[in-house]
């Protein structure tokens, strides 16, 4: 069988024939007349299956038996007729596949425009991770960082500390504003001090608080990196999750400002409490 013949076959079995009634229906498409044995020849249907294909043809209007004495032709009927009401059915099914599609890409675009809850929230354990999450999340900032400065520190060596005073320094560089708060006490004030000066040096506006609910940073107000509370991580490893969703950094955001409201300038603070500590590192 040729590949256009094959072709049609496939065309005719999608309007309904099975592929014997298609390869008959095509072989008496090319004759016009033909006996039973013309019709196996062509079709290649064995001769004990013809006959009862080609009467289901007739019975169904796609041709007609005409005798001639002893003789049986079959005669095919004008396809535009007898073909039209199975095109019919599938361009319908056509055009219902097409209504059935564009219901499909719309309930894709709707379940697009929410996430799972959890799809914006990734979590970090351990000081390496949050660290190199915060100097990627600092290189990738462009207007604003807010933090809230508190125990656990990521930074537990100088080589992070110096990582993230050039990423901090860069920032800057590049027209980027920062204001942090510090949970400053008399526990931490000795080695933590010199840093926050380092950084205010920097341009970085400092202010100082007694006391904060949570260790945060918000990054150009879309990104938030927060401390979490893992009671499965080991004693004293960090956890801090990144959520990468503007309502909730909005909502961050929000809880900076009040705080920022109520904490002190850090030359102010420093004259309360008579510190002068000398620049250094941050730690």
């Amino acid at each position: 069988m040729s590949v256009e013949n094959s072709n049609l076959q496939q065309c005719l079995v999608d309007l309904g024939f099975s592929e014997r009634e298609a390869r008959v229906y095509l072989a008496l498409l090319t004759r016009r007349h033909a006996t039973s044995a013309d019709l196996q020849k062509l079709s290649g249907v064995p001769q004990a299956k013809v006959y009862e294909t080609v009467a289901r043809l007739v019975r169904q209007g796609y041709c007609r038996e005409r005798k001639t004495g002893r003789r049986r032709t079959f005669e095919i009927m004008d396809p535009k007729v007898t073909l039209a009401p199975g095109f019919q059915r599938l361009e319908n099914r056509l055009q219902e596949m097409g209504r059935k599609k564009q219901e499909i890409e719309a309930l894709y675009a709707v379940g697009g425009e929410s996430q799972e809850p959890f799809e914006y929230i990734e979590m970090l354990h351990g000081q390496e991770s949050i660290h190199l999450h915060y100097c990627r999340l600092v290189r990738e900032a462009d207007q604003e960082i807010l933090g809230f400065g508190r125990p656990p520190y990521a930074c537990d060596n100088v080589e992070k500390v110096n990582e993230q005073r050039l990423e901090n320094e860069a920032f800057q560089q590049r027209g980027g504003k920062s204001r942090w708060i510090y949970e400053v006490d008399s526990d931490n004030r000795e080695w933590l001090l010199p840093g926050i000066l380092h950084l205010s040096a920097q341009g970085i506006q400092i202010r100082v608080a007694e006391r904060l609910p949570l260790k945060m940073m918000i990054f150009d107000r879309r990104f938030v990196l927060v401390a979490q509370q893992d009671p499965f991580a080991p004693s004293g490893a960090l956890t801090m999750a990144v959520i990468k969703q503007a309502a909730i950094a909005n909502a961050y955001s929000a809880l900076f400002e009040f705080f920022w409201q109520q904490a002190i300038d850090l030359p102010v603070w420093q004259t309360a409490m008579a510190v002068n500590a000398p620049p250094a590192e941050q730690a």
